[in-house]
């Protein structure tokens, strides 16, 4: 089982509305496998650690989720961009907050280095893996 660190960018989707579901759905952009832990991370104004969740499927084709998808998407798709996707299972929300112990600029003094730009893999990075745990 891996760890990741995804990032989230809320103009581009309503990443809260679909979140507030048991079940959601996130584009894959690395190696991630059924059982793997995903932190959800949101990019400004939020700029914070907001969600953990557990994937319990990969490889899911675009044209199986996109009625849990498209609802949540700001402006329209983009055509003949092939998108495989994983089914995410909501563990819990953290609290948005400024003062945030899951912050971007705590993150970065235990370890996250430049801007979350794509998702990282945590078990690369002990020290922010085990700072992250402890505070969720």
């Amino acid at each position: 089982m891996n760890t990741w660190l995804y990032p989230a960018n809320i103009k581009f989707y309503d990443v809260l509305s679909a979140m507030k579901k048991p079940t959601a759905y996130w584009p894959m952009k690395s190696k991630v496998e059924k059982g793997d832990l995903v932190y959800m991370y949101l990019a400004a104004p939020y700029k914070q650690i907001a969600y953990r969740a557990k994937v319990t499927e990969v490889e899911m084709d675009e044209a199986l989720v996109k009625d849990h998808v498209y609802p949540y998407l700001k402006g329209k798709p983009e055509k003949g961009k092939k998108l495989t996707f994983m089914r995410l299972n909501k563990i819990e929300r953290f609290e948005l907050s400024e003062n945030s112990d899951l912050a971007l600029e705590k993150l970065k003094t235990q370890g996250l280095k430049g801007m979350l730009m794509g998702p990282r893999n945590l078990d690369n990075n002990p020290k922010l893996l085990k700072y992250i745990e402890d505070k969720s």
